[in-house]
């Protein structure tokens, strides 16, 4: 190759490759800073792409997961309530019992009625005051209650007032009432079972939701992570070999510049 003053080839080539080796050190400099491989669109679009579709589905999980902890806790807090109601009846149906004894004076089944009226005012205070974040669980209107999730996951909770439980006419004062009675406390401990046994099904199933979206969340932060995050031995062995090229391409730069100078001292000669 001759010598040449207006176009130094071998310089220009080298220059290029300086500047790759720089670009590529001051990219591996941001990733190391920030443990991710993917910072721009740029670095990888079709990863990019994926791993944000897996950001969505993590965030939505993460969501869900809260709701049907909501769902776990109204559940929870209507089998508390239901099972408070079921102990009153429970008092009252012995109360009953005793007043359908033949031996028992007029007082005395007054005493027990009255009682009983007590417990029965505590059943339905119980129903009209059980509330989560303002929602009457047990009056009847929050029998359809949605939680927000995929599939359109509710909270189904029936009616447990006296009315509903056919206890509201409870009478003691005769034995013919009391007899009665025992009847229809054993009709309404039936629907509180079957009202308790309900939300725990829905319980079960709101916990069993929860596990199965944790282990979404876990897969896809999982999955994320392997398109995303820096590998940072890989990166620190890129960077060394990425410093190296630099380092080499600046002498190399420095001796294409020679020629320049050997044109120089030609012409002086």
């Amino acid at each position: 190759m001759g010598m040449q003053v207006n176009a130094n080839t071998p310089a220009l080539g080298v220059q290029q490759q300086v500047g790759a080796a720089a670009h590529r050190l001051i990219q591996g400099f941001q990733r190391l800073a920030t443990g991710l491989r993917i910072n721009r669109a740029a670095d990888d679009a079709s990863g990019l792409a994926i791993s944000e579709r897996l950001r969505e589905d993590i965030r939505q999980y993460t969501a869900e997961v809260n709701n049907l902890q909501t769902g776990v806790n109204v559940t929870q807090m209507a089998d508390e309530a239901l099972g408070t109601q079921q102990e009153g009846l429970q008092r009252v149906r012995e109360l009953a019992v005793q007043a359908a004894n033949g031996t028992l004076t007029a007082e005395q089944r007054n005493a027990l009625n009255a009682e009983a009226q007590q417990i029965l005012g505590q059943i339905q205070e119980t129903a009209n005051n059980t509330e989560f974040n303002g929602t009457q669980l047990l009056n009847g209107s929050a029998t359809n209650i949605p939680i927000g999730t995929e599939g359109g996951m509710r909270v189904t909770i029936n009616e447990s007032t006296t009315a509903s439980l056919g206890v509201n006419g409870v009478n003691l004062t005769t034995q013919e009432g009391a007899a009665a009675a025992v009847e229809a406390l054993d009709t309404a401990l039936a629907r509180i079972d079957q009202n308790r046994a309900g939300v725990g099904a829905q319980r079960n199933r709101f916990e069993r939701a929860i596990a199965n979206r944790e282990m979404a969340i876990e897969n896809a932060q999982a999955s994320e992570s392997r398109i995303r995050d820096l590998d940072y031995a890989r990166q620190t062995i890129e960077q060394n070999r990425n410093a190296m090229l630099l380092q080499g391409g600046v002498a190399m730069l420095a001796q294409a510049n020679l020629q320049n100078r050997n044109v120089a001292r030609l012409l002086g000669a």
